[in-house]
């Protein structure tokens, strides 16, 4: 039994390491080449552009395990079943399941490991290729510029640079435009030098300036008379413009790091997270109806004042003018507060609803992999021994098929998830609770030696559908 071990877990392991490493190899180049134009070609150190690339190989090990775990048990048992192994090993009595069951051993290390790995490696990656990405696009703005082309990122600027040093630091020769005012050109700043440099908490972004002139027209508010219109110069030694990140477009970077912090965490900490928010949403729910009700605690006594609050009891036709005219206007105020109270207290509960959301579909996450792991196993495994077919063939075309199959439906549960179509548990665990039954299904199938999806009936299938093809296109 030992020398059956031996033998199935050295066929499982050489196409596991091929496949699991050859993916991370692909979705690394696809997912560097989504920033290649912001890495290549201005000025950054190669260790950088390295350090980026590793942080970024933790993250994808969630697509490229699954699949590589699908194809090489659908290789090692298709394998083992075209050179009629499966057969030699049945009739000697040993059954499928016993065949199969080292590699469910070793596939349950890597399960748990992955569980661990999702659950502490991950978080810190994500955390370090997020924060080491937006230092290369917010830290270093100045790279995004190209000598002698008007750089417009900017919103409402627009900055030529004529010469910038390698390191992107030290800025030449400046011509600014200034149409932040929406009525066209009407400033314009030239400089020797410059530098470009971001606030400390990464609020704001500043453009020293130094030795330059500033030209800016005079009584613009008519854009019908601006022709010969005089404008006003004056020359600086040092000047300084500060804009806010909010209007810069990179922006999105840090959008993006902190509205999904529940990446960054372990389970403890979404846990913790997923307590706190749910106290906030609790108690912001309390005050919000306690405050709408001081709003509107109309009863019926005399006409008095009361903490900002109106009573009346006598009809409003019985009130002088003046009295109507002052009623009015607190009524209008307090519907305008409360409108606006009632709006931002919205706007404020769906985000915290979304990051409450975003916290539980982490925490699930965490498990999802390990469970992933096992079920596409005990689908790879039944159906390389039904299919009999080893190689990169078939075996590839059906674990394409598969992995397409949990990946499309685990995105899709994930986003329905999100918007609240279904919950959170059934969102995040579609893809098993559809990949499970087949699973399980093939087992059996391939325990009591059905022929079901065997390569003689798939040829005889293609043919089929080949000739009925031919026959419609006649």
């Amino acid at each position: 039994m030992k020398t059956l071990h031996k033998l199935v877990l050295k066929s499982f392991l050489g196409p596991f390491f091929g496949t699991f490493f050859t993916m991370l190899f692909v979705l690394l180049m696809q997912s560097v080449w989504k920033y290649i134009d912001d890495l290549i070609g201005k000025g950054l150190e190669w260790t950088v552009i390295v350090e980026l690339a590793f942080y970024s190989i933790p993250t994808l090990v969630p697509l490229a395990l699954p699949l590589a775990i699908l194809l090489s048990s659908l290789m090692t048992f298709g394998k083992l079943g075209e050179n009629y192994e499966l057969t030699a090993l049945k009739s000697s009595g040993i059954s499928l399941y016993k065949i199969m069951r080292p590699l469910f051993v070793m596939v349950s290390i890597i399960a748990i490991t992955a569980f661990f790995f999702s659950n502490h490696v991950i978080p810190y990656s994500n955390m370090k290729f997020k924060t080491l990405l937006y230092d290369i696009m917010n830290k270093k703005l100045s790279l995004n510029m190209r000598e002698g082309i008007f750089f417009n990122d900017i919103e409402g600027y627009s900055i030529k640079v004529n010469h910038k040093s390698e390191d992107g630091n030290l800025l030449e020769d400046l011509l600014i435009y200034d149409h932040s005012e929406k009525m066209g050109n009407t400033k314009v700043i030239k400089a020797q030098s410059g530098k470009m440099y971001t606030s400390g908490n990464d609020r704001y972004l500043y453009l020293e300036l130094f030795d330059g002139y500033s030209y800016e027209e005079v009584d613009i508010k008519n854009p019908k008379k601006r022709v010969n219109l005089p404008f006003a110069r004056s020359s600086f030694k040092a000047q300084k413009i500060r804009f806010d990140m909010a209007s810069f477009q990179l922006e999105r970077s840090d959008e993006e790091r902190y509205s999904n912090a529940a990446q960054f965490m372990n389970l403890s900490q979404l846990q913790q997270n997923s307590d706190s928010l749910q106290h906030i949403i609790k108690h912001r729910l309390e005050t919000y109806n306690e405050k709408l009700v001081a709003y509107y605690n109309f009863m019926a006594k005399d006409s008095l004042r009361k903490d900002s609050v109106v009573y009346f009891k006598n009809d409003l036709h019985s009130f002088s003018q003046h009295k109507k005219n002052r009623l009015f206007k607190a009524s209008a105020n307090l519907i305008r507060s409360s409108k606006s109270y009632v709006y931002n207290t919205q706007r404020e509960l769906k985000y915290k609803h979304k990051k409450l959301k975003k916290t539980h579909i982490e925490w699930h996450r965490k498990f999802t992999l390990a469970f992933a792991c096992l079920v596409l196993f005990l689908i790879g495994a039944p159906l390389g021994a039904i299919i009999r077919k080893g190689g990169m063939g078939m075996p590839v075309l059906i674990s394409i098929i598969f992995f397409l199959v949990y990946h499309i439906s685990s995105i899709t549960g994930e986003k329905s998830a999100l918007q609240g179509v279904i919950s959170i548990s059934q969102g995040m665990w579609l893809s098993s609770f559809i990949l499970a039954p087949l699973g399980l299904f093939f087992s059996y199938k391939a325990a009591n030696d059905s022929s079901v999806f065997s390569s003689a009936r798939i040829s005889i299938l293609l043919k089929k559908t080949k000739g009925l093809w031919k026959v419609k296109k006649s």
